[in-house]
């Protein structure tokens, strides 16, 4: 559904909405995984504990950047904005674009973007009514904080002979979690949750080190003589890592000395 606002010479005027282009929005937990929307599977709403609704990344290829500009209205702002999901509390509002030659037309607003902030505002998960509102009541110039999907680089990660795609500035040993792997050994000790103080996240480049970012100074200093070992915690894959050969890494390595 498409929803623009706009200013004439009678006062402000919208466009008409029309509900049957979206669907329903269950809002969810943080804890939970967020209801994808309509369309792209790739904004989603949580409600955390505190009952502040926020958006969510639902397709792990995609990461958020977060975008500030100002706008100055005169007297409108000429954004169009789209609504894609509403539950009558909730909503999922993205920009569909800008008005040529209006007060938006220069601002970094892209198709797909969605507005977190007005003013230092929360609107996150607003309905388009509730949002539309807060737009025009802010004062000029408008400050602006947006968010907006980037996709990010996949590398080919192989783990003791299985193969798992990693995304560009994932860490590494939160994403060998994140699939279901160990990420630390446990028959060293606890683990100090990614500090570089235990080193049981230790594991061994077999092939493709140029994957992964260079050694930080713990990792240089403790694998001084075991140039092929990295901790985990400390490593991740590079963010241009798209451009790189497969990278190959064997786990517990400390097991594998003794």
């Amino acid at each position: 559904m498409l929803s623009f606002f706009f200013l004439t010479t009678t006062g402000w005027a919208f466009s008409p909405r029309v509900p049957s282009a979206t669907r329903p929005l269950q809002a969810t937990t943080a804890a939970e995984e967020c209801t994808p929307l309509i369309d792209s599977d790739k904004w989603g709403v949580c409600v955390s504990e505190s009952g502040k609704s926020m958006f969510n990344v639902v397709d792990p290829a995609f990461e958020v950047d977060t975008i500030n500009f100002v706008v100055v209205k005169n007297p409108g702002l000429g954004i169009l904005l789209e609504e894609v999901a509403n539950n009558g509390e909730l909503g999922v509002v993205v920009v569909a674009g800008v008005v040529e030659g209006g007060p938006a037309e220069d601002s970094p607003l892209k198709p797909g973007d969605v507005i977190s902030k007005v003013n230092g505002r929360d609107v996150e998960a607003k309905t388009y009514d509730d949002l539309v509102s807060v737009l025009v009541e802010a004062t000029s110039p408008v400050e602006f904080v947006a968010k907006r999907l980037v996709k990010r680089y996949k590398a080919l990660v192989e783990v003791d002979g299985e193969k798992y795609e990693f995304f560009g500035g994932e860490n590494l040993r939160r994403g060998l979690i994140a699939r279901k792997l160990p990420g630390n050994d446990k028959t060293l000790g606890p683990n100090c949750g990614g500090d570089a103080q235990c080193f049981t996240c230790a594991v061994e480049v077999i092939d493709g080190a140029d994957v992964l970012t260079a050694p930080k100074p713990p990792e240089t200093i403790v694998f001084k003589d075991r140039p092929t070992w990295r901790l985990g915690c400390q490593a991740s894959i590079r963010e241009d890592a798209a451009s790189s050969g497969p990278l190959t890494i064997a786990l517990y390595p400390n097991r594998k000395q003794q």
